[in-house]
């Protein structure tokens, strides 16, 4: 088991109960959205190349610039919507828990954005000028800021809808670039009806760099972050062991392991971000906070599983 399974690691939900619409999450939201426009779209302003709201240089050259936004919420057919939908209530909820509604919308749009402007560059250069449609970049951005905030949690997905495989969120990263790398090679030059690969590439490198420079801190500092020592708890950073009620330094020149093992022992750095998850959500842990987390996370549990 993983820390992040666990009940105290999650905030708590202070949304009211009930099944209206004020009680949605922005995560359903957003499905509700694609879904309304993908109605309203079919039914008032069907178009088989879906000019009026699909992303392209001929679009922008007519001066509708509406489509960077109106394209991550157009799909070409109910499977295409069914598809990024269900990433996006699987993996949406999750990066939720984690940074909170705010978070979760700006990724969603930028990565939209990320992915329909490489996919311009790319049909600029390359061709052809073909109009892109589909919330694909979006629900990517939000899958690998996912797995690279908790990339050893472990999932489970409907291999065909059928067959049950269990990935890590790495893995599942991994298995993603594979697959459009893959359809970029066999599709590289199709002048048909075809999958945006590069639009998928441009949400996958925005959902990464989203996380790994620290944008879903919102109103925080990384580097404030690591340096403020709140009041009451020590200022150093390390281990700090605890036996019998008396903090012990550490002895790093003793090779006497025996003495230690099976003994309790608690992290003071770990207690600190607990404590810190409790006042101010899971978002407020720095990158650094994070790791130290994950890392205690697999020594906890390799330690559960030896001792089972």
């Amino acid at each position: 088991m993983s820390i992040y399974d666990r009940d105290y690691i999650r905030e708590s939900d202070s949304r009211p109960r009930g099944g209206g619409p004020s009680t949605w999450s922005v995560v359903i939201w957003l499905i509700a959205l694609n879904v309304v426009v993908f109605v309203v779209n079919n039914v008032l302003f069907f178009d088989r190349d879906r000019d009026l709201f699909g992303l392209s240089i001929r679009a922008l050259e007519s001066f509708r610039l509406w489509t960077p936004l109106t394209y991550q919420f157009v799909h070409a057919s109910p499977w295409h919507l069914l598809g990024n939908m269900l990433g996006l209530f699987f993996l949406g909820r999750m990066l939720l828990e984690m940074t909170g509604p705010r978070q979760v919308v700006r990724l969603y749009l930028l990565g939209g954005f990320a992915g329909g402007l490489l996919q311009l560059i790319y049909n600029g250069l390359v061709g052809p000028d073909a109009s892109t449609v589909g919330a694909s970049a979006s629900v990517l951005a939000i899958v690998i800021a996912v797995a690279t905030l908790i990339p050893h949690r472990s999932i489970t997905i409907l291999l065909f809808f059928i067959i049950p495989v269990t990935l890590t969120l790495k893995q599942v990263a991994f298995l993603i670039i594979a697959i459009n790398a893959i359809t970029f090679l066999f599709t590289f030059g199709a002048t048909g009806d075809g999958v945006a690969v590069m639009a998928h590439f441009g949400g996958i490198l925005m959902g990464w760099a989203f996380i790994r420079y620290g944008f879903h801190q919102a109103g925080r500092s990384p580097a404030r972050s690591r340096t403020k020592a709140r009041p009451g708890k020590k200022k150093n950073f390390g281990i700090r062991v605890i036996r019998d009620g008396e903090e012990l330094a550490p002895d790093r020149n003793t090779s006497d392991s025996a003495s230690v093992k099976g003994r309790p022992f608690v992290t003071g750095d770990v207690d600190s971000i607990l404590d810190k998850i409790n006042e101010h959500g899971f978002q407020s842990l720095t990158d650094l906070e994070r790791r130290v987390l994950e890392q205690s996370s697999r020594k906890l549990s390799d330690r559960i599983d030896k001792n089972t």
